[in-house]
């Protein structure tokens, strides 16, 4: 079984303390995010990355303030955390390359909180294979990625959490999250742990 990481979210508007729906204490996971990220590089794992790319209209904003505006400095990922070698897959249907390990990482857009919204999303992970184990970490603990974890391991995936590298909202749904994917057959780990 191979090992692929997961980042989901890590954006400036929300692991900034200036940016648009900064999630509290998020700029203090930011050294475990680089280092996972880093390391799955420089150990031949691809990072798939999921990352908000918002138009004004979205429906997302009735719920929540306007963030990660396409071509705004919120919308970008925090520094350290984008890889050389990276494909940006948009939230619109496409082909997708044939040689996709030539990337150390990929880039999921989305306009919704499911990063399975995606309409390439089911052909990436069926090229990917399902022979993989995920480390899964980013913001918000129980929103997105909750919702990734949920998406993952409902096709099959073994998924880990890298509880020093999410950060929620709420205190008590962040641990509920984490907790409800232990009870679905997920497993929690650190960031020290991940790369060793």
């Amino acid at each position: 079984m191979s090992w692929l990481f997961w980042d989901v979210d890590t954006q400036v508007d929300f692991m900034d303390p200036g940016g648009k729906l900064y999630i509290p204490g998020a700029e203090k996971i930011i050294p475990n995010i680089q280092r996972l990220n880093q390391w799955a590089a420089s150990h031949q794992i691809l990072v798939v990355s999921s990352t908000d790319r918002h138009q004004p209209s979205d429906p997302e904003f009735r719920d929540y303030p306007p963030h990660c505006l396409v071509g705004t400095p919120g919308q970008q990922k925090v520094s350290g955390t984008v890889l050389a070698k990276h494909l940006v897959v948009p939230n619109r249907r496409l082909d997708l390359p044939a040689d996709l390990g030539r990337y150390e990482q990929i880039i999921i857009e989305k306009q919704a909180l499911d990063v399975f919204t995606n309409p390439n999303i089911e052909a990436l992970l069926g090229r990917l294979g399902k022979d993989r184990e995920i480390f899964l970490y980013g913001v918000v603990t129980e929103i997105c990625v909750e919702r990734a974890a949920r998406g993952l391991m409902s096709r099959g995936y073994k998924v880990n959490v890298v509880e020093d590298a999410i950060r929620h909202l709420d205190q008590e749904k962040g641990r509920a999250t984490v907790d409800e994917v232990r009870r679905q057959g997920g497993r929690v780990t650190r960031t020290e742990e991940a790369v060793n």
